[in-house]
């Protein structure tokens, strides 16, 4: 494993914290709140972990991808700012769809939304590194 790869990993493992953190608040809010999912300790513990270790994945992947620092004030806070806000937002979706009872078509759109998100923010990009 080359050095660079081993720092990214380390960071995003350092990352992964607050993912938890993300992901222990958002399950929590969802368990309590609907009777779809049961609130055990699978559910409870094992969501948030899921969630962490995904999304650390999901980074360390789009960081060896793009080269990406992936940290504010750098050329790809955009991008972490777009991956934070999607995250949040499918936590909304979610409480949407599992608490309130709305349509789970909403889940498409939403991820729908999130791909024409990224679209965007490549165009951009591109335009940018060519201006």
């Amino acid at each position: 494993m080359k050095p660079d790869t081993r720092e990214i990993i380390n960071e995003e493992l350092w990352r992964s914290v607050v993912w938890l953190a993300i992901g222990l608040f958002g399950w929590s809010l969802i368990l309590t709140s609907t009777d779809v999912l049961a609130a055990t300790a699978l559910t409870a513990l094992g969501l948030p972990l899921l969630t962490a270790a995904v999304l650390a994945a999901v980074m360390v992947g789009i960081r060896l991808v793009t080269g990406f620092e992936l940290k504010a004030k750098t050329e790809g806070s955009q991008l972490l700012w777009l991956i934070v806000g999607s995250v949040l937002g499918g936590f909304v979706v979610l409480y949407d769809v599992l608490v309130n009872g709305r349509d789970p078509l909403i889940v498409l759109g939403y991820a729908v939304a999130v791909g024409l998100g990224v679209l965007i923010w490549r165009v951009a990009r591109r335009q940018q590194s060519t201006a």
